[in-house]
């Protein structure tokens, strides 16, 4: 008789786009919650303990983390129910990032925001001890701040002691740059640039 297989669970921060590759499981936009103050942001990142005590005192933030937490032990319980079954529904395989030992495994990743360890074979045992991976993609604006600092207080959260947790923060290396908002600030400066110098050149004529 087999052992039962041990679902590992697998927390995603990112950005709004691209979208996740393969799809999650449970997807969750933090963008309705607040951001922290701008001077904190600027030299630190979710990762930062100040940072994440700052949004624990968000009402917002918390509630979310009760609600993300509940409705992942429901989506699990449900995967482990239906391959217990006999069902193949929803049943997902993958050896993404994983380890021997349990516990939190934290990946930043680096690139094109392709999951490290994608491809691998592994062998049949390894892939019946790995039957059961639920993925949860949480997204912020940028996946620097709200996102990082959600999934790292989600993967400490008192989970089941079978379950390995697994963070990816798939964003968080990747350099800000300039969003619709900025362009059209530019684009605005830049005609505003063009008439003063256009009404300069009628006063001197």
């Amino acid at each position: 008789m087999q052992p039962p297989p041990k679902p590992l669970l697998i927390l995603y921060s990112h950005g709004r786009q691209p979208p996740l590759d393969p799809p999650p499981d449970l997807k969750y936009d933090l963008r309705s919650i607040p951001n922290p103050p701008k001077a904190l942001r600027d030299v630190s990142d979710g990762r930062s303990k100040r940072l994440r005590e700052h949004l624990l005192s968000e009402e917002k933030f918390v509630a979310r983390l009760e609600q993300v937490e509940a409705d992942v032990r429901k989506g699990v319980a449900e995967k482990v129910e239906g391959l217990g079954e006999g069902e193949g529904e929803g049943r997902r395989r993958s050896h993404d990032g994983e380890t021997e030992s349990g516990g939190i495994d934290v990946v930043v990743e680096e690139g094109s925001g392709e999951e490290e360890g994608a491809g691998d074979t592994g062998d049949v045992e390894e892939e019946e001890s790995r039957s059961i991976v639920f993925r949860v993609g949480c997204n912020c604006a940028l996946g620097h701040h709200r996102s990082v600092a959600f999934v790292t207080e989600l993967a400490a959260r008192p989970w089941p002691k079978d379950w390995e947790v697994q963070v990816v923060h798939r964003d968080l290396e990747k350099k800000r740059t300039g969003g619709s908002r900025s362009k059209q600030k530019s684009a605005w400066k830049g005609k505003r640039r063009e008439h003063v110098m256009s009404v300069a050149d009628e006063w001197h004529t």
